[in-house]
């Protein structure tokens, strides 16, 4: 069992076994974090930090497929993010950079830690966190039950996307690198899309594809994931 952090806070376990698992879990992260984990930069590419317009980082389970399918056009690999199937990329004309991060918040803080430099740099940084709709937590459930996918957003630059409210909250990297910001009172927005597939499929990713245009981010209209070929079961 993990120790939990929210949003710019630590949600503080209340027993004192709660407290032995967490002592457990670090002895065990340390053994893996032994070796010190890095970005593997792309030839010619060099690893100093690049500044930019825009920082955007989308992460969640499985984001990679609808980050290069609908983001990646002009954009080229500055390197991989030591997370799986994770990677930065930079739109030169645009200045922006664009991550693609898979949920790990067992190395959530080193990976932070290392791509937090782009972050800093950047005039402006948008996370999206890719959630499922069964963690949201409201008294106004009914509300959200019809649909797909719905977004929340902390410090949101539209007016129509609701606050999040407590007790629902942002955690991995999107978590630290708007938690940063903030404490440098830079500006960032961060916004949740809890969903019903978080594979996202073409109507889950519909309502995402809205909000970054809206933010005035180029992507692609529809979302066609392409799909692995399914295995087969013989009676």
């Amino acid at each position: 069992m993990s120790c939990p952090m929210g949003f710019g806070e630590l949600n503080i376990p209340s027993s004192r076994a709660f407290w032995d698992d967490c002592d457990e879990d670090e002895a065990t992260l340390k053994d893996k974090q032994s070796k010190k984990l890095e970005l593997s930069f792309e030839p010619n590419e060099t690893d100093a930090p690049l500044s930019s317009k825009l920082f955007l980082l989308i992460e969640g389970s499985d984001v990679r497929g609808f980050v290069e399918a609908t983001l990646l056009q002009n954009a080229h690999k500055i390197c991989t993010i030591p997370s799986s199937k994770s990677s930065l990329h930079y739109i030169r004309d645009k200045e922006i950079l664009i991550a693609g991060l898979q949920e790990d918040l067992t190395n959530s803080g080193e990976v932070l830690e290392l791509i937090l430099p782009y972050a800093e740099l950047a005039d402006k940084v948008i996370t999206i966190t890719i959630k499922s709709k069964i963690e949201f937590q409201s008294e106004n459930v009914r509300s959200i039950r019809d649909h797909i996918t719905f977004l929340r957003g902390i410090n949101s630059q539209l007016p129509h996307v609701e606050e999040l409210e407590a007790p629902n909250f942002v955690a991995g990297v999107a978590a630290g690198i708007a938690c940063w910001r903030h404490n440098a009172s830079l500006p960032s927005s961060a916004y949740v899309a809890y969903t019903d597939n978080v594979s996202l499929d073409t109507l889950a990713a519909k309502p995402i594809i809205k909000l970054l245009q809206q933010l005035g981010i180029n992507c692609s209209d529809t979302y066609k994931p392409i799909h692995r070929e399914e295995s087969h079961i013989y009676m």
